[in-house]
Formats: structure tokens, sequence, C-alpha cells
């Protein structure tokens, strides 16, 4: 092989231990250590979690933006949102304003938490001229189904006597009628994608309350009631004449009803995070130009061929006929079935010669170390 071996690094974050730039940057001393002349792109990717607004504005150049909105609590916080002049394009993440980290231990009681600093950053978005919103629902802390984001862009939610009721679920137990006559206007001329990687519908045993409603502090005992509540939240909307989808529409319990929200009611168009950002910062071109593709995550399982990442490489790095290899905190497959996933090879930074506590303690020391080692045996493979 000459030297000028191509590689393309686009790993995802590894959730609790490094985001995916700076695991980027430990793959590529990792390629170099193996082949210091390697050329080496390093294009981090996100599926709409956590960090994926800014990764968007750090890759493609955009501005970054800081706001003071209301996070679940109901207490102010920073939050910040990426925006292209440009394009007029702004990209946000619902765990900057809601996510469960932002959510004190003691207080991870959904009843009593809303989405309305999600508002409040469309709003900051659409003040700086956004007329596109990119919004990414992963890691949200909030079972309000979007009730406090619709709340914060003019929406109320009054009782049998018309009186305003707050947002988070537990206010909204008389909930009688929703009135949508303040609507933030300027949403008729705002294009809205939404940034996702479940399927999940509003209610029903596969909805918000079930599915995640426990991850965010919801009482097993409160499962049904919640998924009540969402039932009727969703019912008086489409009274009110604003539901432009049904409640079973996939990916509407995403991010605790947020999606439900966005795509429903406020007529989003939902997308594969993963994919819609591979796409975003040209990935199939990088790869065209590539020898070699690195990708990887913090585990890789029987959930990761589910619009991850790591399944969105190896899907376009295959239709373009280049090898795929990658690197994850763990591993949670049989070599069988990562070869018949697409992955060329693969290397867990838990391999048994590394504990957890090690690879939580130097996450970019082990990743540098496997991607040397993994590069190693490829060269030693295809020389």
């Amino acid at each position: 092989m000459s030297d000028d071996l191509h590689v393309v690094l686009c790993p995802d974050s590894f959730k609790g231990s490094l985001e995916a730039d700076a695991v980027a940057a430990a793959m590529a001393r990792g390629v170099h250590a193996a082949r210091p002349t390697a050329q080496v792109r390093a294009l981090p990717m996100a599926d709409g979690g956590e960090g994926t607004a800014d990764l968007i504005t750090h890759t493609l150049g955009w501005e970054w933006h800081l706001s003071d909105v209301h996070g679940p609590t109901g207490t102010h916080l920073t939050a910040g949102w990426g925006f292209d002049p440009n394009s007029r394009r702004a990209v946000i993440d619902v765990a900057s304003a809601c996510g469960l980290d932002r959510v004190p231990a003691d207080h991870r009681d959904p009843w009593h938490l809303d989405s309305r600093g999600v508002g409040e950053l469309m709003r900051s978005a659409m003040d700086a001229g956004a007329r596109h919103l990119l919004i990414g629902l992963g890691g949200s802390g909030t079972v309000d189904g979007g009730a406090g984001m619709l709340a914060a862009l003019g929406v109320r939610f009054l009782d049998a006597d018309g009186q305003v009721l707050g947002t988070h679920p537990a206010a909204l137990r008389v909930l009688a009628r929703v009135d949508f006559s303040a609507l933030d206007p300027r949403l008729a001329d705002v294009e809205i994608t939404v940034l996702n990687d479940v399927d999940n519908p509003l209610t029903g045993p596969h909805g918000a309350s079930p599915i995640f409603g426990p991850q965010k502090g919801l009482a097993e005992s409160d499962i049904e009631a919640m998924d009540r509540h969402l039932e009727g939240l969703a019912g008086c909307i489409e009274a009110a004449g604003h539901l432009k989808r049904p409640v079973d529409t996939p990916g509407a319990g995403a991010a605790g009803g947020l999606g439900f929200a966005l795509d429903c009611v406020l007529g989003g168009t939902a997308r594969m995070g993963a994919a819609y950002i591979a796409e975003l910062i040209g990935l199939d071109a990088a790869i065209t130009e590539s020898n070699l593709v690195i990708t990887g995550e913090g585990q890789i399982d029987g959930q990761t061929s589910r619009g991850k990442v790591v399944a969105e490489v190896v899907s376009r790095a295959g239709r373009l006929d280049v090898p795929v290899m990658a690197i994850a905190g763990s591993i949670a497959c049989s070599d069988e079935e990562l070869t018949a996933f697409g992955l060329a090879d693969a290397r867990a930074l838990c391999d048994g010669s590394t504990t957890l506590e090690q690879a939580m303690a130097e996450p970019a020391h082990w990743i540098t170390a496997r991607t040397q080692a993994l590069m190693q045996d490829y060269l030693a493979r295809t020389e």
C-alpha cells in the first residue's frame, strides 16, 4: 500500500466520557502512530442526541449563541445553540434546555417538570432570523408531551373556568381546553426538522411513559396515569383543531412527547438523526475519497443497527465499497455478528485487558491505543 492512505474518522460520542470530536482526535493519534503519513479527515457524528448542536455548529463553522431560558424545574439556565446566518438554519438540542442532566437528582419527578426552555430557544433562533430549525431530541428529562415548549411559543392551556394553567403534567390534570390563538405567527414560515433515533408513538405500551418515563424518574405506579394524561393532552389539542398528524405517528413519543408537539402539532418533519447529519456534513463525499473508515460509539450491541451512528456509517461506506472498522467502549456482539453487520474489524476499550474503571479514567488514551492496534493489523493484512 502506498503512503497516500486516506482515512475518514466519523465516531459518535462515547456518552459519559468523551464528545465525538475528542473521540475523533484520539483516533487520529492512533492512526498516525501506526502510519505517520496517513491523511486523516475527522467528521465527528451524532444521531440527534446530546451534543448534536455543538457538533453541527463546529463542523460547519456556524455561529454559537447562548440564551437564558427556563430549565425543566423552572429555574433559569444558559443553553447554547447554533446558527448559520447565510442559510438561516439553526440547530437546537432539547437536552440543553430540558435534559435529564439539567434536573437535580432529588427533583427527577416528571409530573413537575416541563420543556418550556425548548420553546424559548426556538424563539431566540427565530429572533436571530432562523427560518429552518433543526431540533435534536435526545437526552430529555421531561414527559410533558411538549406542553411547556408550546406554551413558550404562545399556546395557552386552560381549565374549565378559562384560567391559564402551568404546563408540567401535574398542573394540567384539570386541563379542559387548549388555545392556539396566540401561537407565534412566525412558525407558519419556519421549517422544522426533528432529528431522532426512536420510532415510539406518544401513548400506549410502546409510548413515552412506559418506555422512557422510568429512566427520567417516573414511578412504575404512575406510568398508566401519565399515559392517560398524554392521551388527554393530545385529545384537547385535537379538539382545538391543531393536530396535524395522529398520536400514533412513529417518533411522537420521543423526548417525553416533544416529538409529538414538534411533529404532530407544529408540522415538523421527522428524520433519523444520523442519516440527516451524515448528509449535512457531506459524509458520502469524504468516504468516496478514502481507503478506510473508522467509526465508533460507547457500545456496539443489538441496538446499534437501529438508526445509530455506526449503522449509518457502515451502510454508506458499504454502498461505496470502502471498508469500515470500529472502536467501542464495549462490544456485546460475536465476531460473526460484527462481520454480518458489515464491520471489517472492531476493538473494545474494555476487552478483558482493560477494566471499565481504567477506560473511563483515560478514555482518550485507550481509544488511541486501540486505534493504533487496529491500524497495525489492517496494514499487515493489506500490504
